[in-house]
């Protein structure tokens, strides 16, 4: 059974406790993704709904996008009552720590903060994550959360960027690839097939329109920040819903 990492936020609470139900992979732990301003709501709120599933542990993470002090939507989370407790490691540590055994992946239902601090802050140990898993991103003609982005990838631009440049392996299920993305991540992650292009992924990082638009290049001579795309390809699934 896959060990997975999952990082989730707002949207994709639904899909965790479906998944924690099937039992189909080893969920070591749940680490919350800053896409609300009132963080602390969230946490509660995916907590209670993950342990009225299976007993497993909540990080909180990273409170806010990485450069951006405003939120992408302004949208907030539903307050929940929640007397539990949250795991008291650091979120990057319990990262890094289940990275370095060398067998772990990673499926992010939210903004990439909290992988892509964990990536700046021990890059080799987070290079040995088998693969990361991302639901988000648009295609080039299909529109998404708005013409040119998917919220996922919108709410952290940089981080999104960081992580698609890191090195780790990632499988990006854009949002037209499924009526459920968050689903289909975990589909995906426990071996369903799915219609696949290898592509350099990178993300606009730039302040205007098209900021968070996904940038899928099927050959790696698209110059980005005037050079070209270095390292591995990655997997983009196309089948669409």
């Amino acid at each position: 059974m896959k060990k997975i990492i999952v990082d989730v936020g707002l949207a994709g609470q639904e899909a965790l406790c479906r998944e924690l139900e099937k039992d189909r992979l080893d969920i070591a732990g749940v680490c919350v993704a800053p896409d609300v301003k009132n963080y602390e709501d969230l946490c509660n709120t995916v907590a209670a709904g993950a342990k009225q599933v299976k007993d497993v542990p909540v990080y909180k993470g990273a409170q806010r996008p990485l450069l951006n002090r405003e939120f992408a939507f302004g949208r907030s989370c539903p307050s929940t009552d929640y007397s539990g407790q949250f795991a008291p490691q650091h979120r990057s540590n319990f990262m890094i720590e289940c990275a370095e055994k060398g067998d772990v992946e990673i499926i992010c239902l939210g903004a990439l903060s909290n992988v892509a601090l964990a990536v700046m802050k021990n890059e080799a140990a987070m290079k040995k994550v088998k693969r990361i898993y991302v639901a988000g991103g648009a295609l080039l003609g299909y529109r998404s959360t708005t013409p040119t982005s998917h919220e996922n990838i919108l709410a952290d631009a940089e981080a999104a960027r960081a992580v698609f440049k890191s090195g780790i392996p990632v499988t990006m299920i854009p949002d037209s690839a499924a009526q459920d993305i968050f689903a289909a991540a975990f589909d995906v992650a426990a071996g369903a097939q799915r219609e696949t292009w290898q592509a350099y992924l990178s993300v606009d990082t730039s302040l205007g329109f098209t900021r968070g638009q996904t940038v899928v290049d099927l050959v790696g001579r698209n110059p980005i920040d005037g050079r070209t795309v270095e390292g591995e390809k990655q997997t983009v699934v196309i089948s669409l819903k």
